[in-house]
């Protein structure tokens, strides 16, 4: 595929991909017969979540990004079609979910944990990672806020502990995300002089506490590695924990009410973890994948 910079960034798949190919459904989901009828898919992208999804001079890139372009491909051969148009369209973390329940994508390619709660406006895909929430703080924080949130020793277990170590800080999270939702019912909220504050983007979070400004920012361990990578902030170094905090399955949403498309994602995700196409997606990205991704990935997908 190729991306040119304009807003909405199209790609033309003109590949007859032949190990994709599987019948067409006999009734197709109302989505699925959009796609196939206007030969296009919109695939809605974050620009703010590498190494999952971000788009960099005009062209998006990463982890999700790659696994869309390969169902995109799927959905093609599945449905007979000789072209699909890729139109990529860039959604923000606040109205992600909102654009594929009004029609505006067909398939969310970022970092998007499956739960429950969003699973009454979307649905989601096979599992495609898995995470966590985690914690940054500065090297030079207080050695009780790093055994808490860092090498998570025995004062983490302690309330008393925690208690002293957030006295009078300031954590950051990003807003409408599952870390923002962890926090807003986890522990801190009953410390009565710790403050929570929400934020924009990642980018900003990590900015203040190397400005000293906040004590801790929280997110997915996964983002958090990849911001810290791609673009470190200045000022004092930061440290990342060592432990998560929380289980993040990650997976593509999609339309609800549309079971032939989630079968064509599902069938391609399925495909590409049997015939081991998805370690080496996930080399190019996370680097060598240990013998616990093998497993996750072995163990997610499904036989025809």
């Amino acid at each position: 595929m190729r991306f040119n910079s304009a807003a909405l960034l199209t790609a033309t798949i003109v590949a007859i991909v032949a190990g994709f190919s599987a019948p067409a459904p006999a009734d197709a989901g109302e989505r699925l017969d959009r796609i196939v009828a206007e030969k296009r898919i919109r695939l809605g992208v974050r620009a703010d979540a590498p190494p999952f999804a971000a788009i960099r001079d005009g062209k998006a890139t990463g982890f999700s990004v790659d696994l869309c372009r390969q169902v995109a491909v799927a959905a093609m051969a599945a449905t007979g079609l000789d072209a699909l148009d890729a139109t990529v369209v860039p959604v923000e973390t606040q109205d992600r979910f909102k654009a594929i329940e009004e029609g505006r994508i067909d398939i969310l390619c970022g970092a998007a944990t499956a739960t429950l709660k969003r699973r009454e406006i979307v649905s989601f895909s096979l599992p495609i990672f898995s995470t966590g929430v985690s914690a940054v703080v500065a090297a030079d924080a207080p050695d009780l806020l790093k055994e808490i949130l860092v090498t998570v020793g025995p004062a983490a277990s302690s309330e008393a502990a925690i208690a002293e170590a957030f006295r009078d800080k300031t954590v950051g999270v990003r807003a409408n995300t599952t870390a923002a939702d962890w926090l807003s019912h986890g522990p801190l909220v009953k410390l009565d002089a710790v403050t929570i504050r929400e934020v924009e983007n990642h980018a900003a979070g990590l900015a203040a506490v190397a400005s000293g400004e906040m004590a801790a920012y929280f997110a997915d361990k996964a983002i958090l590695l990849g911001v810290l990578r791609q673009t470190p902030p200045a000022g004092k170094p930061l440290v990342l924990s060592a432990a998560s905090f929380t289980r993040e399955p990650y997976a593509l949403a999609l339309p609800r009410s549309d079971e032939d498309l989630r079968l064509v994602v599902d069938r391609a995700l399925s495909r590409l973890y049997r015939d081991g196409s998805i370690l080496k997606l996930y080399e190019r990205h996370f680097g060598k994948p240990s013998s616990e991704v093998l497993l996750f990935y072995t163990m997610i997908a499904l036989p025809e």
